[in-house]
């Protein structure tokens, strides 16, 4: 009988001594969960005070600049009766719908050009700027820019002529020799470095129309451009029987959302990156977006006149005269 007494006493002492470091494992899971929740919940409240103070309380100022349509393009409007640049286009409606699902106010305004844009965006006078193409040129901290990845879209580049003065183009070198056209305002000049042979006379102009009039004009043989903004610029100015595209994909070029580094918006990229990772899964709804800014530039310029070759003005041997290689 004392032995039982004495063997159950011993099962007691073995229970206890095992349970006491499962009891010291749990109470210490306990203190590392309430340490783990205690640091998710002043994440969020974190991210809830940098949203309220960069796109709530403070709307989010954001801009696109003059003029790549469909992508963005600005306009000049009245806001309170004081004159404002307001910008347009497919990149705008996808970070609308973007900031409308992550609850961020934001205010439109608008640059007349990228140098503009970008440098306003050093200067912390600028949250986010649309429709950047070559973010890496950028560079950031020092500089004061931060890209969002992924990109809100993937664009191509192909090659334009005149009806009838095509010629057979398969890479960067069959435009060897010949005089070509890129837009400043899609600044895509520094995705061509890599490409561009010593051969190739390639010239940066300002505007669709300064393009198209050297085409028509013969001053030029090819343009390089996206095919959605040469198409949103050929309904603009009644060309699509004037002016043909070729048949292959020169390059591609990502198209990025670009935060600044100067103020606290940019502790909001991890926010929006997370949003526009599942967005772009929609690739349909992207290109819909794009048709429909297409239409709607169109339509703004419906009643304009077909572009037609003209005798130079003095201004406008000025503005050939500046066309830069």
């Amino acid at each position: 009988m004392r032995a039982k007494s004495i063997v159950g006493i011993c099962l007691i002492v073995a229970c206890v001594v095992s349970i006491v470091p499962l009891m010291r494992h749990a109470l210490a899971k306990t203190e590392a969960n309430g340490i783990i929740v205690d640091e998710e919940k002043e994440v969020v409240k974190e991210r809830k005070r940098v949203v309220a103070e960069c796109a709530y309380i403070r709307p989010m100022r954001v801009a696109t600049f003059v003029s790549n349509p469909p992508f963005g393009w600005v306009e000049r409007t009245t806001i309170n009766g004081t004159e404002a640049l307001v910008s347009y286009g497919a990149g705008v409606r996808i970070f609308e719908e973007l900031a409308k699902k992550l609850g961020w106010r934001y205010i439109k305004t608008g640059y007349t050009s990228q140098t503009r844009a970008i440098n306003a965006l050093k200067r912390g006078e600028l949250d986010l700027l649309i429709g950047v193409y070559t973010p890496n040129s950028l560079s950031t901290g020092t500089r004061g820019t931060l890209p969002v990845y992924p990109s809100f879209f993937q664009n191509v580049f192909t090659v334009y002529f005149v009806k009838d003065r095509e010629f057979p183009v398969t890479s960067f070198e069959s435009l060897e020799g010949k005089r070509g056209l890129i837009r400043h305002e899609e600044n895509i000049y520094p995705l061509f470095s890599s490409h561009k042979t010593a051969d190739m006379n390639l010239m940066q102009v300002n505007t669709a129309k300064k393009a198209f009039e050297m085409l028509l004009n013969d001053e030029a043989d090819y343009l390089i451009g996206s095919p959605y903004s040469i198409e949103a610029e050929l309904r603009r100015y009644k060309l699509h029987e004037t002016i043909v595209s070729g048949d292959i994909v020169m390059l591609d070029a990502n198209m990025f959302f670009v935060l600044t580094t100067n103020t606290d918006c940019f502790r909001l990229r991890d926010m929006l990156s997370s949003e526009l990772s599942e967005y772009v899964k929609d690739q349909s709804h992207i290109n819909d977006i794009i048709r429909t800014e297409i239409d709607n530039w169109g339509e703004r310029f419906r009643e304009d006149k077909e572009l037609n070759v003209t005798e130079k003005t003095p201004d406008q041997e000025q503005d050939t005269a500046e066309v830069t290689n």
